[in-house]
């Protein structure tokens, strides 16, 4: 898609991925998502799956609750989106991956694995309401007993997060190491580092978990709230010994988030056999050529791409690619 800025090539994008991970891509909340004047929205679209079977979704937001019909038969679990329909959306502001806030970083790290394995999605609800419920324990005066009960609770729903975390990048780190000698020599030693709030958390036994609460018990009594966990920790980017975010160059991150991403489409085809559609809104225009062109071929691999540029030389990339000029207002 080429047009000029403002002529809707980002608002079809995210269409796109609404219809995959339910959810805006861009925005927290459903109602930036409303045209002007409007209390309601709905979008439809139609997935030829590998089978040769087409699967349509049509999925809408009234206002207060979002409604998901699969092939014209309303469902009650927006995340069996998750385990029909692959998408994967880069942008320039991805860079933020790197250099924003661990935040981000557990989101999207949460999002490719949900992608990968669906039921990792609920494991993730439910211990964040866990979370949210020993939080609401440590506001009051509490019964010891009744906390040693939502802390063993707790251990138990924390490691299960762990696990599928700790797989997903021992998969993630062993493709990055093929993938990445396609791109650039200088991204060999390209990896994902876990980092857990408390030391070795990722990888504890239970009893050393139950240990590590004991001893935050003053500091979690002060500040009223779960002091250890997933929904706390964060992700390293590094290039050997090298930090990603302390010594990388602007194009060097740039890149690296878009190998991330394409090794996150290479994942999902290996696992679950579904080729994923990848979205691409003007990544290119801040790389060189060279990492253009060998990005370019690694995204001809049975996947669908989907790229929004303002600039025609885009084209020069993706020779093959058939165009579409969005009309503005359109």
């Amino acid at each position: 898609m080429i047009g000029p800025n403002g002529c809707g090539k980002t608002n079809l994008l995210e269409a796109i991925a609404f219809t995959s991970i339910g959810k805006s891509i861009r925005y927290h909340r459903d109602d930036d998502l409303l045209a002007y004047g409007q209390n309601w929205f709905a979008v439809e679209a139609s997935y030829a799956k590998d089978n040769g079977n087409e699967l349509g979704v049509q999925l809408g937001w009234d206002g207060s609750r979002k409604s998901l019909k699969l092939d014209g038969v309303l469902s009650r679990q927006l995340s069996s989106l998750l385990s029909l329909v692959k998408v994967i959306y880069s942008a320039p502001e991805d860079i933020q991956l790197v250099n924003g806030s661990p935040r981000l970083r557990r989101q999207y790290f949460d999002m490719a694995i949900s992608q990968l394995f669906p039921d990792y999605l609920n494991i993730l609800r439910d211990y964040l309401h866990i979370v949210d419920q020993r939080n609401a324990l440590l506001k009051q005066d509490f019964d010891p007993a009744q906390k040693a009960g939502w802390d063993k609770r707790f251990i138990q729903a924390l490691r299960e997060v762990y696990s599928y975390r700790n797989q997903y990048l021992e998969l993630l780190n062993a493709s990055l190491g093929v993938s990445c000698k396609d791109i650039s020599p200088g991204f060999m030693d390209f990896r994902v580092q876990y980092r857990p709030i408390h030391k070795d958390a990722n990888i504890a036994e239970a009893d050393q978990l139950l240990l590590g609460l004991d001893e935050l018990r003053q500091r979690e009594s002060l500040w009223q709230r779960t002091l250890l966990g997933p929904h706390l920790d964060d992700y390293g980017f590094r290039f050997g010994q090298h930090n990603l975010r302390e010594f990388g160059s602007g194009g060097q991150k740039r890149v690296a988030v878009i190998i991330l991403k394409l090794v996150q489409a290479e994942l999902i085809r290996d696992h679950t056999g579904i080729h994923p559609v990848l979205l691409f809104d003007d990544i290119f225009a801040e790389l060189d050529h060279i990492h253009s062109k060998r990005i370019a071929d690694l995204c001809n691999k049975g996947f669908q791409s989907i790229i929004a540029s303002p600039k025609m030389d885009i084209a020069e990339i993706f020779p093959a690619y058939p165009q579409i000029s969005p009309e503005p207002g359109v």
